[in-house]
């Protein structure tokens, strides 16, 4: 699942901007499939999700207040700011822990209006990256990880897991 895909579920299964949610999307040129590099099928599965979240009414661009963030999220108060990954060419292991660097780096002195977190597509691979994170640190951190897939996204939240289908 490519990265855009990600972040097009996280909004219609998480954030659905019918329910209220004000949502911004960072899409750069590599998940579009621009260039020689990229297969048309990842070309045509950015197509679709874009025309999907434009329909959806997400904003796509760079966040007002956070800058390029993969994914912010805002409804009555409650503010998330997620960090996406999608499958690629690069390490799982290197992709993770990039991912939660870029995290670390959004967080703010006001961790109580705010929820980070982390997602990828929801395969073993991930999965196994996911686990290496200690439940303890989530809860720190106050960051959440999501397995994304197109019918659903399981939760692991620092507090119990909760699964949306």
């Amino acid at each position: 699942m490519y990265q855009i895909e990600v972040k097009r579920f996280l909004v219609e299964h998480i954030f659905p901007t019918a329910d209220g949610w004000n949502v911004t999307i960072d899409v750069d040129a590599m998940e579009m499939g621009l260039g020689n590099q990229n297969p048309q099928e990842k070309r045509d599965a950015a197509a679709v999700c874009d025309a999907w979240l434009r329909a959806n009414n997400v904003t796509i661009g760079a966040h007002a207040l956070h800058g390029r963030i993969d994914l912010a999220a805002e409804r009555r108060g409650q503010h998330y700011l997620i960090e996406v990954e999608g499958d690629s060419s690069r390490q799982k292991e290197q992709a993770f822990y990039s991912a939660i660097g870029q995290a670390l780096l959004l967080m703010t002195a006001e961790p109580n209006h705010t929820t980070y977190g982390v997602a990828v597509p929801d395969s073993p691979q991930w999965q196994y990256q996911i686990d290496k994170l200690p439940a303890y640190v989530r809860g720190l951190l106050r960051m959440n990880l999501y397995l994304v897939r197109p019918d659903g996204v399981r939760t692991i939240t620092f507090a119990p897991q909760i699964d949306v289908a």
